[in-house]
């Protein structure tokens, strides 16, 4: 079904870009880019506005920061998406016309990205919070999760996680993202071929989708990825389960991906169709 073109192509679509200071101005060359944070005097100086500035959008939330001490610290990768989404020039101190491809937000734990929000959310009754789990959508189960569960709906989802898997929309048959055994999402051709809704997906252990006779290799071989042996097969034969026919067989392809870190592109095509 796939081709080593077609791999090649989604390799050089999803691949982490790595900021490049080429001859950045005289007044930024003794910064300290090493820890990939940025003081706000730092950020005042590159944006070229007063501290004052910068704590404004710090306190609106418009630039998302850590608290070190009394201080604040800026992700660099944050300071880049904040030029672009809103439209302005990437200064060359941070790559400026040499930063190529998408690049994201820095990841945040829910309950830090809804701190200090206008929300009726009880984070530290959650589930999430209780366990600290890095990617919350994966316990949307629990009957004491604080959002309800309703991901595609979720301003922290669509930021944060959609933003990262929106290409599998512009695919024109089943593709999926899955992680440690738990689907980010899927275009609407993969829900149908796995009789789901498509909104469902965000969150749904492998288990829910695969059929038993296939469920044992396929949990071992995700591990064997993530352990980075190389014996793990980048195609197979497995069985999805089926409300008709009880199950049907599924060619699946498998791609590494570099962004989100860790996940892996599914590509699906039903056998003897």
């Amino acid at each position: 079904m796939t081709t080593y073109f077609l791999q090649n192509l989604l390799m050089g679509c999803f691949v982490e870009h790595n900021i490049h200071m080429q001859k950045p101005d005289q007044k930024f060359n003794q910064m300290d880019f090493s820890n990939r944070t940025l003081s706000v005097a730092q950020v005042a100086d590159i944006c070229g506005v007063n501290r004052n500035t910068v704590g404004l959008w710090v306190r609106s939330g418009k630039l998302p920061s850590l608290r070190v001490g009394k201080k604040y610290a800026i992700r660099i990768e944050e300071l880049i998406f904040f030029f672009k989404s809103t439209g302005q020039k990437i200064p060359e101190a941070l790559g400026g016309k040499n930063l190529k491809g998408p690049f994201f937000r820095s990841h945040q734990n829910c309950w830090q990205y809804f701190l200090g929000k206008s929300t009726n959310r009880n984070c530290e009754n959650c589930t999430v919070f209780k366990n600290q789990l890095d990617v919350c959508f994966i316990g949307k189960a629990s009957s004491t999760l604080a959002c309800g569960g309703l991901c595609n709906a979720c301003e922290f989802y669509q930021e944060t996680y959609f933003a990262r898997i929106q290409f599998i929309h512009q695919i024109d048959f089943p593709a999926a993202i899955c992680k440690d055994l738990y689907f980010w999402g899927g275009n609407k051709k993969w829900a149908e071929l796995c009789e789901v809704n498509e909104e469902d997906l965000v969150g749904m252990g492998i288990e829910k989708i695969c059929h038993p006779d296939s469920l044992e290799r396929v949990i071992s071989n995700n591990k064997k990825r993530a352990l980075g042996d190389y014996s793990a097969p980048r195609a197979d034969q497995i069985f999805l389960k089926n409300s008709i026919l009880n199950k049907i067989e599924v060619h699946i392809d498998v791609f590494p991906l570099k962004e989100p870190s860790g996940a892996w592109l599914l590509l699906a095509e039903q056998a003897n169709k």
